[in-house]
């Protein structure tokens, strides 16, 4: 790897004379009355992309305004790529990102905070984030009239760093950390020639030169940053509500593994859709105790075929492990198989709030072909050993997010939309006071009814926040203009940390209870709202790059029969041919009028095999796919001698690599569906890791009522952004159970290309000239 080294310490014989400045003195911002500082840095720009450490949120913080500025002197904004790394390696779509859109570039990357394996060009900032803040400050700034100062430490102070970073941006400025470090902060500001700095919370800093404004709380902050928005933009169109709880990790106080391992041996067929065994079991029963207090429950399976058998040494299909856990009143608190997870794996997880007892773990394996919709038929020739892995983890609390850290992206996120940042940790659903409600529950509000209620009131209140902010737009005249444009709210969180709302009825024939919805926070299809989410944080931070850098990545449009153009039809066998004929086939001749090349696949050629062959959704720019699915999967062929085996599921196509940013559009039940899951084995998620930049789905069961085609409408004839189709299509189409759960997965924002209109700003801001 190469690299270029930046020293942590500043040098301390560069000598620089003090700053004076008449009217020297400290200010707390309030309101109108507020003066703002405003003056040009010069920055250094040597870099092509920016990539942090996932090991302190606060790193992905100060290089905020180093990946997104706005220059108000010459009427200019930058913005680069920020993407996140775990332990020094990125992620095969990060480097897939990296390779189209560095090029033949020789300016390279810069990694801040720990050492990454890269073989480009990388100048390191290593160290604490304090350290790294300082270093890059000079780094990226030759002279910088104005900071911004953040406190470093507990999550109260990282919420309102969150709040302040995007000012930042705004401003042109660099961001320091206030870690107990007044030296280091007075020297660094002599350095970079500072005359002011905005000082976010109460922190006792001394800086005798320098001129302070102080904005101790979340109001002074709002104020702030909603006067540079109105002076700078003149509107806004953007708003981003994040956890911040996010980047505390479960406080485990004690874990207890244990492990078994057998072997099953059956042999059955299916006849007239009854299952018959002729030797043995495909399924085994486990039960373990669960203690008292909260327990977080991680249950591991995998098997490996005994060669010895016929079946096993031909592998004519990929077995499927099923897993069902039960707790002592044999309820199902978490179930699982193998398309969800991995070729011979599964997996299941789930929070027992002090509901101890006997829980009961059901295993099934089948091996064997399996087809037919209306009469089943199959035969299943199983000899396998497994090894089962039951982890117990105590917890303190029942504090326990899904996707950890994506908080850290909301201040980039936010400010290269030119938008405005809501945070709370009270949104929480597994906070101190769900330990209470949820006493006796061995699992959520997804798979146990009683949790509606909670958290459904839990909805309303975040949802009273996002109106309290309406409020303050409005008192800065921004309100009427946001409400009448795309009007954009991102949901930077998994649905642990800002819940989905449960309508009912439960569907009666699924385990899934309610109809999760995020309509609430759209207040009455006001606002255009996309829930920003995909497996962890490293994925979402490519997919904020494919979505910024959306044309970068899609090239110039060769022709009309390009990547550009296609538009792949997908239905699905079982009752979906009415979709096919009544909307899939009319649908995609009628869009060749706005310079679409389309195809529609349908019976005996929608198997997974076929897909890949000719590449139906990874050589296309929009997608769709309408029949049966489930939030594993879509097993689009039915008809034939085997449907496990030509299914799309998580299993086969999370490794997938699309050409391009695709979008996918489903209407198919369950797809959508991540409450109470983890977030690598719903078939959306899946999508947008392999490297759609999109995804409409359902978190629960639908029927003939999701149709498309408003949606695909608002797209392609209006030239929407998805967040507004969607909008726009639950302003017309309001037929349950679709008008609640159909969810966006990606940026609301982001807008495809379509031949008629091209490409889009994909919601970037636009400076007012001076």
């Amino acid at each position: 790897m190469m690299k270029a080294y930046v020293p942590l310490l500043l040098c301390s014989l560069l000598v620089i004379s003090p700053i004076y400045q008449q009217g020297l003195g400290q200010e707390t911002a309030s309101g109108s009355s507020l003066e703002l500082f405003s003056h040009r840095s010069i920055r250094n720009s040597l870099i092509d992309a920016v990539v942090v450490s996932d090991n302190d949120p606060y790193l992905s913080l100060i290089s905020t305004s180093v990946a997104c500025w706005y220059d108000t002197e010459t009427n200019t904004t930058g913005l680069l790529p920020l993407l996140v790394h775990h332990e020094g390696n990125l992620t095969d779509a990060q480097t897939r990102f990296l390779a189209t859109f560095l090029n033949s570039s020789q300016d390279g990357l810069l990694v801040l905070g720990e050492p990454l394996m890269t073989p480009y060009q990388a100048t390191e900032i290593l160290g604490p984030a304090p350290s790294v803040a300082i270093s890059l400050a000079t780094w990226a700034y030759t002279t910088a009239p104005d900071v911004l100062i953040l406190p470093y430490g507990t999550v109260d102070l990282y919420q309102l760093s969150l709040f302040a970073t995007p000012l930042a941006s705004y401003l042109n400025m660099p961001l320091l950390l206030f870690d107990d470090n007044e030296g280091e902060l007075q020297d660094v500001c002599a350095q970079l020639q500072t005359s002011h700095a905005y000082l976010v919370g109460n922190m006792d800093l001394s800086l005798p030169t320098v001129t302070v404004t102080f904005l101790p709380d979340e109001a002074a902050i709002t104020d702030t940053l909603l006067t540079v928005i109105k002076n700078q933009f003149g509107s806004i169109n953007y708003l981003t509500m994040t956890n911040p709880a996010d980047v505390v990790p479960p406080a485990v106080l004690n874990t207890t593994t244990f492990s078994y391992s057998n072997r099953i041996i059956n042999k059955k067929i299916i006849i007239l859709g009854k299952e018959f065994d002729i030797s043995g079991n495909s399924t085994q029963i486990f039960s373990f105790v669960v203690p008292p207090g909260f327990t977080y429950l991680q249950i591991s399976m995998e098997i490996s075929p005994n060669h010895a058998s016929f079946l096993g040494r031909l592998r004519p299909t990929d077995p499927v492990v099923f897993l069902t856990l039960m707790d002592s009143h044999g309820q199902v608190v978490a179930y699982g198989n193998s398309m969800a997870y991995d070729i011979d794996k599964t997996y299941v997880e789930t929070l027992s709030c002090n509901a101890s007892g006997f829980y009961d773990l059901q295993m099934k394996v089948y091996d064997g072909p399996k087809g037919g919709f209306f009469v089943q038929r199959g035969f299943s020739w199983i000899d396998v050993n497994f090894t089962m892995i039951v982890s117990l983890s105590r917890l303190d609390s029942p504090h326990l997010p899904q996707i950890s850290g994506l908080s850290s992206l909301a201040p980039y996120l936010t400010a290269a939309h030119g938008g405005f940042l809501i945070a709370n940790t009270t949104w929480e659903l597994t906070d101190e006071s769900y330990g209470f409600v949820a006493q006796g529950s061995g699992s959520g509000p997804w798979y146990n009814e009683s949790l509606h209620p909670f958290t459904n009131e839990k909805v309303n209140k975040t949802v009273e926040q996002l109106q309290s902010t309406l409020e303050r737009l409005d008192a800065h005249e921004l309100l009427s203009g946001y409400l009448s444009g795309p009007a954009w709210l991102a949901l930077l969180a998994d649905t642990t940390m800002i819940p989905m709302y449960y309508y009912g009825p439960s569907q009666e024939d699924i385990p899934d209870r309610g109809l999760p919805s995020d309509n609430p926070y759209t207040l009455n299809q006001s606002l255009s709202v996309g829930r920003f989410i995909s497996w962890d944080i490293q994925d979402v931070s490519v997919l904020l790059a494919r979505t910024f850098f959306y044309e970068n990545l899609c090239g110039e449009v060769e022709g009309p029969d390009d990547w550009h153009h296609r538009f792949n039809f997908m239905f699905g066998e079982g009752y979906s041919e009415t979709g096919g004929v009544f909307h899939q086939i009319p649908y995609s001749r009628e869009i060749r009028k706005y310079g679409f090349t389309t195809k529609v696949y349908g019976d005996f050629r929608n198997s997974r095999q076929i897909a890949e062959l000719l590449g139906i959704f990874t050589s296309a720019n929009y997608l769709e796919y309408l029949g049966h699915g489930d939030w594993f999967w879509f097993p689009a062929s039915l008809y034939g001698f085997d449907s496990y085996s030509k299914a799309f599921d998580v299993a086969h196509v999370k490794d997938w690599v699309y050409d391009r940013p695709s979008i996918f559009l489903s209407a198919a039940c369950l797809m959508g569906r991540t409450d109470g899951l983890p977030s690598q084995m719903n078939i959306g998620l899946a999508m947008l890791h392999a490297g759609c930049n999109g995804f409409i789905g359902a978190t629960r069961e639908t029927g003939q009522e999701s149709g498309l085609t408003v949606l695909e409408n608002h797209l392609i004839v209006d030239d929407w952004s998805i967040g507004e189709a969607l909008r726009g299509e639950k302003r017309i189409d309001t037929e349950l159970p679709t008008f609640y759960v159909r969810v966006l997965y990606g940026d609301p924002a982001f807008n495809p290309y379509e031949p008629q209109h091209g490409f889009s700003n994909q919601g970037r801001p636009v400076l007012l000239v001076p």
